[in-house]
């Protein structure tokens, strides 16, 4: 698109030139008295005299609201032009075999020859960077996280187109506020108490403006918050339609290698068919190289021999076109071969990391086992050290009965020597009547 035509279709969806225009034409029907041949009813001439050209304030929020209705109609025509674009395919019918990632220029090319409105809309953009998502990451694995950052990314970008929408919504209530400030203002400068009945209708017009400003503002902004919402659920509708046929266009399209696996398993996937398919590209420019190389002798022979030598060289040349034809048969066969091959080798290093996944989990549950024997070990060492503690206890408890004893044999011994002492004594005086026993005996 050159610049001027950007410039023009700028012009074109511009709410500021729009509203601009529709309130000229306003206020011009509105003092010409265009309205008032309006099969209306009333004196509505003189009602929106009053309240929308009554002082240069309505004059001005009449504008904004115009300006804001003109952003909100532009709205409401791209989002219907968008429904419609909803009901074709831009990609065509989903292919009998899966994509991949070399297809992907391809798609992008066929979705530039759309034409330059249909470029606009939400779902072209997002069916455009879907395709990129895939051809720059070589694989289809992760479009369903991408599709979901592109629909979260086109519901911001939709709240995002109602910001000027807002601004002016909320900056009439502020113009109608600055209205009744300058009414009031009016109101008391010519309020004159010597002259009362004298200012009193120029008082009055100065609280006319303040009310009329603040009841215009507040029924523009309403009326606009009201078509804002309408807009806005008619928008939203529309992207959960995008979404949808987002989906029912790349769903099964591309070809997926694994569905939430091991990431290293798919990069080897992936690689192992790269390898197959330059293999296989390079087996048929080989056997084009040939072909042509023998078309050229071929000529070269028809040329330059006679009969019995092209006779010759045509059967030479038929020899040779078997031999190649058997060669490019065994070459053919050599390479699925190899593709069988290369598919058995991944089935069984498939087969081995699934092994080695088993293993992983029977030496994980192992090492649990180790744990609590280990656990285990560590509370039997807390009871050891309480027992030997406990025998400590009790060998010191025993080695001070081993002293208890010898103290009380050392009392016996001491005993039986003083008993032995006091045998020898002489008899007492009543010893004599019979009666008495030796000290020794009686202790």
């Amino acid at each position: 698109m050159n610049p001027i035509h950007r410039l023009a279709n700028a012009l074109v969806r511009s709410p500021i030139l729009w509203g601009l225009l529709v309130s000229f034409g306003f206020f011009a029907g509105l003092h010409s008295g265009v309205l008032l041949r309006l099969p209306l009813g009333g004196d509505w001439q003189s009602f929106l005299l009053r309240y929308t050209a009554g002082h240069p304030i309505e004059y001005v929020e009449t504008g904004m609201f115009f300006v804001a209705l003109a952003a909100l109609v532009l709205k409401a025509l791209d989002v219907a032009g968008q429904q419609k674009l909803l009901a074709a395919p831009l990609m065509g019918p989903l292919p009998t075999a899966p994509q991949t990632a070399d297809d992907c220029p391809a798609l992008l090319a066929s979705l530039e020859t759309v034409p330059e409105a249909t470029r606009q809309s939400y779902l072209w953009q997002r069916l455009r960077s879907a395709v990129e998502h895939v051809h720059d990451g070589r694989s289809a694995d992760d479009l369903d996280e991408h599709l979901k950052y592109l629909s979260d990314c086109d519901a911001a970008k939709s709240h995002g187109s109602y910001a000027f929408v807002r601004i002016v919504v909320w900056a009439i209530p502020i113009m109608g506020f600055l209205g009744t400030v300058v009414g009031i203002t009016m109101a008391i400068a010519n309020l004159s108490p010597e002259a009362l009945e004298e200012s009193l209708p120029q008082v009055t017009a100065g609280l006319g403006v303040a009310f009329d400003t603040t009841a215009l503002a507040l029924v523009l902004a309403t009326i606009l918050m009201f078509a804002q919402y309408a807009v806005d659920r008619r928008e939203g509708t529309l992207l959960e339609g995008v979404e949808r046929a987002a989906h029912s266009e790349l769903a099964g399209r591309f070809e997926r290698l694994s569905s939430g696996g091991d990431p290293q398993v798919a990069a080897v996937r992936r690689m192992a068919d790269a390898v197959l398919k330059t293999v296989e590209h390079t087996v048929e420019r080989q056997a084009a190289l040939w072909q042509t190389s023998l078309d050229a002798a071929q000529l070269r022979w028809s040329e330059t021999t006679t009969s019995a030598e092209r006779q010759l060289a045509a059967s030479l040349t038929s020899a040779v076109a078997e031999g190649l034809s058997s060669h490019a048969v065994a070459v053919a066969q050599a390479g699925s071969d190899a593709l069988s091959n290369s598919r058995a080798l991944w089935s069984q290093v498939q087969g081995s990391l699934e092994r080695f996944s088993e293993v992983l989990l029977l030496q994980q549950g192992e090492l649990g086992k180790q744990g609590e024997v280990l656990l285990r070990v560590v509370a039997e060492t807390g009871q050891v050290r309480r027992l030997e503690e406990t025998l400590n206890h009790n060998l010191a408890a025993l080695a001070g009965s081993q002293n208890f004893e010898e103290t009380v044999q050392s009392l016996a011994a001491v005993i039986h020597l003083l008993n032995a002492r006091l045998g020898h004594l002489p008899a007492p005086a009543h010893s004599a009547r019979g009666d008495a026993r030796p000290l020794g005996q009686a202790a």
